[in-house]
């Protein structure tokens, strides 16, 4: 177990709702700057908390596993969302949703304050695997109590329907951004006290525009939910699809090479049956190469467009904070150009993976289109085939082959065509958001201007001092 720098004390630490705040650390998890809300909720005065490892707010009642987890992530160039009950300086404690990416320099989170169903059940989750992890640590050391202690917190995820942690945090995310979406406006008049060329009010009506912009996006994230579910669903139908057809392509050869010359037209038929189905499973392979990268493309692009939406926020809220005072503080301008730089990033990341979603689902419709063409032309097939058995009294046997083929055929006509209706309708949806991209990409350039004049205005900060 951990040991704390203060004794706990189980009462809660207030902060808002609608409050935000973040910290920039080094690589090795120092900490380098922290908003207003961050020095105020932790209970340190700011020259107490810079240079001083992000661990010294660390709440002993977080199994170890929860760090591990955060720092494979982080180590790997990933985000990571994470549940993280925190000890202030007078023993109190808060919780947050932490929002965790790496940046220039080391690394940035975003925290929140929690307040969905998910967060109940992961307090219950984390004391179970702190149970495991203090009792494992007794008799095999540290490594193996962290070992034992993710594997219990996976369990207990996948018990509530979570494959994975990135599905458990997406959804997690997801939930609080909706309940923050509830929450009434709060945030204070810009003030000019510590913005006096206007330089920050400016910034601020961008950061204003963008989250305008992505919450448009934020309010479509259920289409690449159903995107991603649906496809996950067909996947395994027209797994068996190729093969189905290929095994009844076979039968029809075999049955008709047995009828000799009495079963020619039958072996033309089921000569045309075979080919049909090759070209079905070649169209088949094809949408399938493209089924789980689509599906992992949309649920990062769901999850991306939450991170962004929560940047963007906690950058306008910063902005209004230096609108109230002095923004020469050491540390502040680069702090302010590090959070631009990752925004501006990670929204022009989306953008592409945007585009390129769109290609993707363009690429699927036509060859789900194909297919269905060549699932007609197997039904016009069977349609023959059993008309020609009509007069072949040998032939009675065809007539099961023909009607499997006839089912399988049907069947796979209907999946064909919601996998068509899905991807038209997400097409469409993806089109329209990216009728944005162009007043988008203009408030990211005006961010980029931003952060520019933000580097420099450290720059010159650091030669005064």
């Amino acid at each position: 177990m951990i040991t704390p720098r203060v004794p706990p004390v189980d009462e809660p630490r207030h902060f808002e709702p609608h409050e935000l705040f973040f910290s920039l650390t080094d690589p090795k998890g120092r900490i380098r700057f922290g908003n207003q809300v961050f020095t105020r909720v932790s209970g340190y005065e700011e020259n107490e908390l810079i240079g001083k490892p992000h661990n010294l707010i660390r709440h002993p009642d977080v199994p170890r596993c929860v760090f591990r987890l955060l720092w494979d992530y982080l180590e790997a160039g990933k985000t990571i969302a994470a549940y993280v009950k925190n000890l202030a300086a007078d023993g109190r404690y808060y919780w947050v949703l932490a929002v965790v990416s790496p940046c220039r320099k080391g690394y940035l989170s975003v925290r929140l304050n929690p307040s969905t169903p998910v967060f109940d059940t992961v307090r219950s989750a984390y004391a179970r695997a702190l149970e495991i992890e203090s009792a494992v640590e007794e008799d095999r050391g540290k490594q193996a109590a962290i070992e034992a202690s993710l594997a219990d917190l996976t369990e207990q995820l996948g018990g509530l329907g979570f494959d994975s942690y990135d599905d458990f945090m997406r959804a997690a995310l997801r939930a609080e951004l909706d309940a923050r979406s509830q929450l009434p406006q709060a945030y204070p008049a810009l003030s000019d006290e510590g913005d006096p060329t206007g330089e920050l009010a400016s910034l601020h009506g961008v950061l204003e525009s963008l989250n305008g912009q992505l919450a448009e996006v934020f309010d479509c994230l259920d289409v690449f939910e159903q995107l991603s579910d649906t496809l996950n669903d067909k996947h395994a139908v027209l797994e068996e699809l190729g093969p189905s057809l290929s095994f009844l392509a076979l039968n029809t050869h075999v049955s008709a090479s047995r009828l000799g010359d009495e079963g020619a037209v039958l072996s033309v038929i089921s000569k045309n049956l075979s080919e049909r189905s090759k070209q079905a499973d070649r169209l088949i392979g094809a949408i399938m190469q493209l089924m789980k990268p689509v599906c992992d493309t949309a649920r990062g692009v769901a999850f991306d467009v939450e991170v962004a939406q929560i940047e963007a926020e906690v950058c306008e809220a910063f902005v209004a904070e230096l609108c109230d005072e002095s923004a020469d503080a050491p540390g502040v301008h680069e702090s302010l150009a590090i959070l631009l730089e990752e925004l501006a990033s990670r929204c022009r990341s989306l953008l592409e993976t945007l585009r390129q979603l769109t290609r993707d689902v363009e690429t699927m419709r036509s060859a789900a289109q194909d297919l269905i063409g060549q699932i007609g032309q197997m039904q016009v097939t069977q349609l023959n085939g059993r008309i020609e058995i009509a007069s072949i009294h040998a032939a009675t046997g065809f007539l099961a082959i023909f009607d499997d083929v006839a089912k399988i055929v049907a069947e796979a006509r209907i999946d064909c065509d919601e996998v068509i209706e899905l991807l038209t309708g997400t097409g469409e949806e993806l089109r329209t958001l990216l009728t944005i991209e162009g007043s988008l990409t203009a408030n990211l350039s005006e961010i980029s201007g931003h952060e520019r004049r933000s580097h420099e205005q450290a720059s010159l900060v650091v030669a005064v001092s």
